[in-house]
């Protein structure tokens, strides 16, 4: 090559090079050229009921959103794991894009953090037309929307009326002295009577403490704290449920395997437990499954039908730097609660929700799922469970008071006395 070829090529190479840092630089800074991650640690994956319908809304998602929006789940089957996971990520300012919680009084702590996005913003009246009325008076903090609810929980009695049968008795008993004399009869043909458990938070035997405290103390039993006589009166009674239960109940973390293997007749869950009755139970085991509302106490201020009812979980969404990606997060939150979406989950989990959709004829609704909701819709009142209505530190120490409880170490009153520590704390 000689000299005046050299100067000839020259302005071409260099505008070729020009060329490709002006490509390279449009492209890093071209919010188009990049797909938008979302992430999501979830623990509606592995056995739970919602799993494989949400994972197929979360696909679909993706597909419609290819090359643009990117959902990717963190799959976290624990729920102890999950909430001390999502409680550190907000301490710490890290936290996720897209989360779940189904504790009003966690959701107070998250929207204090200063750690959450506003989505007020985003709530237009098309949105939030498809909730439930008073879906979001739980939702707001300061005037500003800091989480969408979405699953709506009840707890009523789920009982095995094969075993009832065996053991002589027709139907759910109405009155706790009923209930006792039911399960001394379950008892006697061998079969253990309920599921009870002081393991991880306690959640079933938390479950008939609410219940005991409701039919106790009424509606109102919360609204004077633990000085309320009916917070003892309910651990009595609570203490000896455990006589009627399995004998590893102390330290018992798995709140459905006894009832789902058929070697307790009684749990109290929710909707969102039908689909492990259907998937997990043994063979016919739906079948023998009823719903009944909870006992009433002699003598309490509690109502027959009472039901122990709360938000299961909300979603919210962590403070974002680019306004595009919290955009495009808040396109997957519709997408997830719009009501098709939200009906294909019901209808194949059995569990609740705070979103309105239509059921037609051609639907195959779930049957224990309609007995709650109608038992929902007949009750005299509904009130939260116990974890939801005192502090975090209240409900932390529940569990642990309880195994006190159980074994001997505390009396009722020193029980109460433990969680009014765990309070002033």
């Amino acid at each position: 090559m000689n000299k005046r070829t050299l100067l000839l090529t020259l302005p071409a190479i260099l505008l070729v090079i020009s060329m490709l840092l002006s490509a390279c630089g449009e492209n890093a800074n071209s919010g188009e050229a990049s797909e938008i991650e979302i992430k999501f640690p979830s623990i509606w994956v592995a056995k739970d009921s919602k799993a494989a319908t949400f994972a197929q809304i979360v696909k679909a998602f993706n597909e419609q959103n290819q090359g643009k929006i990117k959902v990717v789940v963190e799959e976290i089957p624990d729920y102890g794991a999950y909430k001390d996971k999502i409680r550190t990520n907000i301490t710490t300012g890290t936290t996720p894009d897209i989360f779940s919680f189904d504790n009003p009084a966690d959701g107070e702590l998250y929207y204090k953090s200063g750690n959450l996005a506003d989505l007020t913003p985003y709530l237009d009246e098309q949105w939030k037309s498809t909730f439930l009325d008073h879906a979001f008076d739980n939702a707001t903090y300061d005037g500003k929307v800091y989480s969408i609810p979405f699953e709506f929980g009840v707890t009523p009695v789920l009982y095995n009326s094969k075993l009832f049968k065996q053991a002589g008795i027709t139907g759910f008993p109405k009155t706790y002295n009923e209930l006792f004399a039911a399960f001394d009869k379950l008892k006697a043909a061998g079969i253990a009577p309920a599921t009870q458990m002081t393991g991880g938070d306690g959640w079933v035997s938390m479950l008939w403490y609410s219940q005991l405290l409701s039919a106790i103390g009424g509606p109102d039993v919360y609204k004077h704290g633990l000085d309320d006589p009916a917070f003892v009166q309910a651990a009595e009674v609570l203490k000896k449920l455990f006589d009627y239960t399995t004998g590893d109940a102390v330290g018992l973390d798995n709140a459905g395997g006894h009832f789902l293997n058929q070697q307790t007749a009684v749990l109290l869950n929710g909707p969102w437990f039908i689909g492990r009755i259907k998937k997990e139970g043994i063979d016919h085991l739906y079948d023998s499954v009823e719903v009944a509302p909870a006992p009433v106490y002699e003598g309490g201020k509690g109502q027959p039908g009472q039901y122990i009812g709360f938000t299961q979980a909300s979603l919210a969404v962590g403070k974002q730097k680019d306004k595009k990606k919290e955009e495009a997060i808040v396109k997957f939150l519709k997408y997830l609660t719009s009501p098709d979406n939200v009906k294909k989950i019901s209808l194949d989990s059995g569990s609740l929700f705070v979103i309105k959709y239509e059921v037609t004829k051609d639907d195959k609704v779930e049957r224990l799922q309609t007995g709650m909701k109608k038992g929902m819709e007949a009750a005299p009142y509904i009130i939260p469970h116990f974890r939801a209505s005192v502090s975090p530190a209240v409900g932390a120490e529940f569990p642990q008071a309880l195994s006190g409880l159980v074994l001997g170490k505390y009396t009722p009153e020193q029980f109460v006395e433990q969680l009014k520590q765990a309070e002033s704390k």
